[in-house]
């Protein structure tokens, strides 16, 4: 496993996996504990998603996530949006299920999932789940801008429904 850190967003870690091939199929070690010994992954979940669905942006106040894609194709969308000079920095990354990569993601670093092809996710959080923290805004909300070139994507109701990233930073700045 080799760590890069992000360029443009502090705690946005990608964490490069190796994959170990043969005539039976293949080894992907996950994660160690050693590799982050001051965080406790406390629920891991799967997604299993078709071509042309997006997903998010979502953001969290309280868990951080650790994201695998098993197999399939996806465009990851990171924005920043937490207080501080890198407020609204933003970075997107191709994740294939081919090439393992898990990507560490902070609270409040807000994130969408743009599905190229059947594509299987796993991802671990620091903290149980809980519908009041979590929080969104419109992916084609212009000053999100992670997903311009996006025409008509699947989306569920709660994503149609979230409101502009001016809203939801409101929202996260009073709590």
């Amino acid at each position: 496993m080799h760590a890069e850190p992000s360029a443009t967003i502090p705690g946005v870690t990608l964490h490069r996996l190796v994959r170990h091939d043969d005539d039976r199929g293949s080894l992907v070690e996950l994660h160690r504990s050693s590799w982050q010994p001051d965080r406790r992954w406390v629920q891991w979940n799967t997604m299993a998603s078709v071509a042309g669905v997006l997903r998010g942006l979502h953001v969290h106040r309280r868990h951080c996530d650790l994201l695998f894609v098993l197999d399939g194709r996806m465009r990851l969308g990171l924005k920043d949006l937490r207080q501080g000079p890198t407020r609204f920095a933003e970075q997107v990354i191709e994740l294939d299920g081919a090439d393992p990569v898990a990507v560490f993601i902070p609270n409040g670093v807000a994130h969408g999932f743009l599905i190229h092809a059947a594509t299987r996710h796993l991802y671990a959080v620091d903290d149980y789940f809980d519908p009041a923290d979590e929080l969104g805004c419109r992916w084609d909300d212009p000053a999100v801008g992670l997903f311009r070139d996006v025409r008509a994507p699947r989306i569920s109701e709660r994503d149609a429904a979230a409101p502009s990233l001016d809203e939801l930073c409101a929202r996260l700045d009073r709590a």
